[in-house]
This record gives C-alpha cells, structure tokens and sequence, in this order.
C-alpha cells in the first residue's frame, strides 16, 4: 500500500488536500492530509511546525505533496534530503489546482509518475523537467524501479542517461528473459556503456568499459514471530538463514506477514532496513494461497491460518518458487519464495 502525506497551508489549500485525500483513498492508498492549524478543517490533521511534520512523513511516507509554493516544499525537505535512491517523491500543486510539478526523486521515487496521475485526478498540468522525460529517452532508473530491479550503484545511471541523451548507442546485456524489444537507444551487441541485469558477483558485471549494473530483487520472505521481538533478533535471523543458503540479502524485493503483524515494529524496521515494502495480509486471504505449506494446529489456533511465513511470501511472490520452506527460530518463521524474473520492455 502506498503511503502518500498531503500538507497543506492556507483555507483554499485545505480544499485541494482534501480532495486529494480522498481520490487517493479511494484507490486504497494510505493518504494523510494535514493543514495548518490557523486554517483547521475537518478531515485534514492539524500542524504548526512545518519542519517536524516534513521530518516525519519523509521517514514514513512513499510521496509528500505540498498544496503551495514550491518554494515552500524546498525549504521544507531540503534539511531531510539524503539520496535519491531513498528519498521520498515530492510534488508542489499549486491552490489552484492548474500545476503539478514533480520535484523531487522523479524516477527512483516515482514523483514523475505520481504528478501524472496527480494531474488526471485534479485536471491539472503536470510539470516534469527530467531531460530524459522531456525528450522521451529511456531512463534506466524508472525502468529498474518497473522491474524490480535494484541499482547498486547509482551514479553510473548519469553516465548511460548522457550516452543516450548524446545519441550514443548502449549496450544491454541479461540473461533473463525479455517481454517486448529493446528500448530506443539501447543494442544487444558491443559499445562503451552498457547495462547489465544479473545476480549480485555475476562475471557480467563488467561486460562494458562503463557497465551499469542492476540486480533483481527476485526474492520474497515472509515472516511471523511472537509479539515484541525486536529488530536485531529479527535481522539475525534473516540474514543466518540467507547465509546458510548462499542467498544474498539484497535480492529481497518484499517482506510479508499476516495482517495483525502491519504495526508490529521489529518486522517494520527490518523492512525499512532492508528497503522493501512490508505487505501483510489477512487470515482469509492466506487461506486461499495455492501450495504445500508446513501446517500448525497451535498456529491455526492464534492467528486464523495454519502457516504465517510460507503462505505470505507465497502471495507476495506471486505464488512463485519456494526456496526456503519454514524455519523456526526463538519465537520467530521465515520462508523465502522467488518470483519470476522476467524483464519488460514496452
């Protein structure tokens, strides 16, 4: 569920929040407005320190819109800014509702996108400067992010964007299987740059004198634990199991668990430390996941479901391969699904 944080600063402001709130909801996004509190309106929460309220919906949420200058946005999150493979998208609308601007993590972030869909919602006009977007070059960030794939190193994407921008050919290499053809700009024979999609050590890495590497975050885990275990036992655990399978943690693309574990904090900070989305889901629907799953009756029991771990990251992967059936460590289950890699090409 994505998680978007609306902040508002004037009467008419708090309209347009308002209405935002809302439209967001209702595709089942976890949406917040917030207005200043001079200007208090029912359905918006109230704020009087801007500064503290940016510093906690940065660490929390997905997007941050503001209804207002942009001027006003920069201040706010300039002091909270960090990198854009984990800063939050950032948008100013103006009161009126006439411009959506994409300002801040356009691609990794998803802000370009979000100011689109922004735009369709108010029937406004999205402003997107990137060079990439405004001159309709394939922009390897936003095409990692589409496919899951992480960037471990960032800054060779500015080197592949100039190449393609400069009308200079790059190189794409995988051995994954592709859906559609290459993007304009990109070869599958020799050249300067390249990018590369393979696992974390693979020999390809290095393919090109400049390769831009991406790696798949084709692994889901799930997991359950009693009440109160803490991160750190949370993370030892994970990363013993990953190692004695030969698993590297950054492939994890998604952690799971059942729906009454969304507000349990070790699982929330792991998935925070991990940089993955915490997908949990209820009873029911883990009842309904297709597999072989190492039953519990004392499970069942408690929760609804005979299987925590496997069953969600049955779901979360898609009902994908299991990897790594249950294991059970000092009140604490985790099982490892992979999902299918295939790589898509509009």
């Amino acid at each position: 569920m994505k998680r978007v944080g609306i902040v508002a600063f004037s009467e008419k402001g708090g309209q347009l929040a308002l209405r935002l709130q809302d439209a967001f909801r209702k595709e089942n996004w976890q949406a917040e407005g917030f207005l200043f509190r001079r200007y208090e309106k029912a359905g918006l929460l109230p704020f009087d320190d801007l500064s503290s309220l940016t510093g906690s919906l940065f660490a929390r949420a997905d997007f941050l819109i503001f209804v207002g200058a942009c001027g006003i946005a920069v201040r706010a999150v300039a002091p909270f800014l960090r990198s854009k493979m984990t800063d939050p998208g950032v948008l100013a609308v103006d009161e009126c509702g006439v411009y959506v601007v994409s300002l801040l993590s356009g691609h990794v972030g998803g802000a370009n996108a979000l100011a689109e869909k922004t735009a369709r919602l108010l029937g406004a006009e999205p402003v997107i400067t990137t060079a990439t977007d405004r001159g309709g070059i394939f922009a390897a960030d936003t095409w990692a992010v589409q496919n899951g794939l992480r960037i471990p190193y960032p800054e060779r994407i500015k080197q592949i964007s100039a190449r393609l921008l400069a009308g200079e050919p790059v190189g794409f290499d995988t051995d994954f299987p592709i859906d559609g053809r290459l993007a304009p700009g990109l070869t599958s024979g020799d050249a300067e740059s390249g990018i590369v999609v393979c696992y974390p050590g693979c020999e390809k890495e290095s393919r090109f004198p400049v390769t831009c590497v991406l790696h798949p975050t084709d692994l889901v885990a799930g997991m359950g634990c009693r009440k109160g275990i803490s991160f750190s036992a949370l993370q030892a655990f994970l990363l013993s199991v990953l190692d004695e399978y030969g698993l590297a943690a950054a492939r994890i693309g998604k952690l799971c668990s059942i729906s009454r574990k969304s507000r349990e904090p070790g699982l929330a900070e792991l998935a925070a430390w991990l940089q993955v989305p915490f997908a949990t889901y209820p009873a029911a629907r883990l009842n309904a996941a297709v597999g072989s799953f190492a039953a519990s009756a004392f499970v069942e029991q408690r929760t609804g479901t005979d299987n925590v771990c496997e069953r969600s990251a049955c779901l979360g992967s898609g009902n994908g391969e299991k990897i790594i059936g249950k294991q059970v460590r000092d009140g604490m289950t985790l099982a490892v699904y992979r999902r299918e890699v295939r790589l898509r090409f509009p």
